[in-house]
């Protein structure tokens, strides 16, 4: 299934000032949908910013990037 990737506006602990923090992907056939699924699993607070296309992992131990391990989820069924 599609993934949509999320943003929460919500104030930093640290500082007490406002920040835009990446929130938990969100399981969608198209946008509308995932923002439906936000409402109703108690995420009402998350912004869907974009459709999620591949994770590309690093290599251990490095910040290399690591193709051959990529997860792709355009072709996911």
């Amino acid at each position: 299934m599609r993934q949509w990737v999320t943003e929460i506006k919500a104030l930093n602990p640290s500082t007490n000032q406002m920040k835009v923090w990446g929130g938990p992907n969100i399981p969608g056939i198209t946008k509308l949908d995932a923002e439906q699924y936000c409402q109703n699993n108690g995420l009402g607070y998350c912004k869907i910013i974009g459709e999620l296309i591949e994770e590309i992992p690093c290599k251990n131990d490095s910040y290399e990037a690591d193709f051959e391990n990529k997860i792709s989820y355009e072709n996911l069924n």
